[in-house]
């Protein structure tokens, strides 16, 4: 995607996107702020979930602003130091993560793949955005671990892979109307770029 094509897109924002970006970002802070033991030790919260998913539904932008938004509401009240930074991290990996999956189409191995590719691109960006503000606040041994960290299979990290396919998947079975609003917003984007080449 051009960077031009961002920029319509974000010109292009109607109410149906601030509700998404809306409701998904209080979905992204509970689930965020509700971090729960496994039984094989470790917390995992479904934040990075909610925010793959919506990015695969319905777009990265949207998944990006309400990852941002939602994670930046939990660090303000449970961790200020890494606010500033979680909105512009969130909206990189979100921004990969639609970008990789692409619109929501007709479900065959091929989307399958793409959702697939598109949930670990965006656990990677996240992890690669966060990498510089873990060397900033807290130095570099915290910055290689935390890079380290990705390569290894942890059954959170797992667990969020599986959970973000399954909930996406499921999503689009259940809800064909994603596809619709999809169309919508293209549709909105060609109807700018007519606009403009008419001025």
């Amino acid at each position: 995607m051009r960077l031009q094509d961002a920029l319509v897109r974000v010109k292009t924002l109607d109410t149906r996107d601030y509700s998404l970006i809306a409701s998904f970002s209080a979905l992204m802070a509970i689930t965020t702020a509700w971090a729960f033991p496994l039984p094989f030790g470790g917390l995992m919260h479904f934040g990075n979930v909610v925010m793959w998913t919506a990015s695969i539904l319905f777009g990265g932008l949207i998944g990006g602003l309400a990852g941002g938004i939602g994670g930046m509401i939990v660090d303000i009240l449970e961790a200020p130091i890494w606010a500033p930074f979680t909105p512009l991290c969130k909206l990189a990996s979100g921004l990969a993560c639609g970008l990789v999956a692409g619109e929501s189409a007709t479900l065959d191995h091929v989307k399958f793949l793409r959702i697939v590719a598109a949930t670990i691109v965006g656990s990677a960006v996240n992890t690669i955005a966060y990498a510089p503000v873990y060397y900033f606040l807290l130095g570099p041994s915290s910055m290689w671990a935390w890079l380290l960290l990705f390569l290894s299979p942890t059954p959170t990290r797992i667990l969020s892979y599986i959970a973000t396919v399954i909930l996406s998947i499921g999503a689009l079975r259940v809800y064909p109307g994603i596809s619709s609003y999809r169309k919508s917003v293209r549709q909105r984007i060609e109807a700018y770029g007519k606009a403009e080449e008419g001025r």
